[in-house]
């Protein structure tokens, strides 16, 4: 993995690298039921997160031009059912077709649909995926398909502010699943950030 270049031929920063040494790790480390497992509690915390936002916070934006808490829990509900369907292709030894999950992918709903009907999409986007892995046929274990994936990673740069790099990569089943337990946990990590900027606008007004 350590000859791949970001989208604009760049190497791969340490963060990326870590990152990648996880899922080759923790993939032969954890069988099924282990994954599952991580990717549940990932899922819970984020759960719990969102559910202590109220509602008049949703769609406020503390960072011009960056997402509000609402757009970060469409992001969540779309991508997981997405890599649900590519799970099921990846379960049945073949590789997913059409493009991969774009990074940023959302949809209008964030604008407009009731809050209670993104928190209850990206409940059931969630439990969709933990439900797969808890009926996966065991032929799973050797399926050797790989699917086409899109990685961001953030990264710290030499004046201290925070660089993204993406790159692709074909990952098999096991470290797909474990990059979406991370991707819980940085969106968790994001909602709480927003919510304390939030809060920090309110307060200094």
């Amino acid at each position: 993995m350590t000859d791949l270049k970001t989208v604009d031929g760049q190497p791969l920063c340490p963060e990326a690298e870590r990152m990648l040494d996880y899922l080759r790790t923790r993939s032969a480390e954890l069988d099924v039921a282990g994954i599952r497992e991580r990717i549940r509690a990932a899922a819970q915390e984020l759960e719990k997160v969102v559910d202590s936002v109220p509602e008049s916070d949703i769609r406020r934006r503390p960072v011009a031009g960056k997402w509000n808490i609402a757009e970060v829990v469409d992001h969540i509900a779309q991508t997981q059912i997405r890599s649900a369907e590519e799970l099921r292709h990846l379960f049945a030894g073949r590789r997913p077709p059409g493009p991969p999950v774009y990074e940023a992918l959302r949809t209008g709903a964030a604008a407009w649909a009731p809050w209670q009907e993104l928190v209850d999409g990206l409940r059931s986007a969630n439990q969709e995926l933990i439900e797969l892995l808890q009926h996966a046929p065991g032929a799973a274990e050797q399926s050797g398909a790989t699917v086409r994936t899109i990685l961001v990673v953030n990264h710290a740069l030499p004046d201290g502010s925070t660089g993204t790099q993406i790159f692709p990569i074909d990952l098999d089943w096991k470290k797909y699943a474990l990059l979406q337990r991370l991707h819980l946990l940085d969106h968790r990590t994001q909602v709480k950030k927003l919510r304390e900027m939030l809060a920090s606008s309110v307060a200094a007004s």
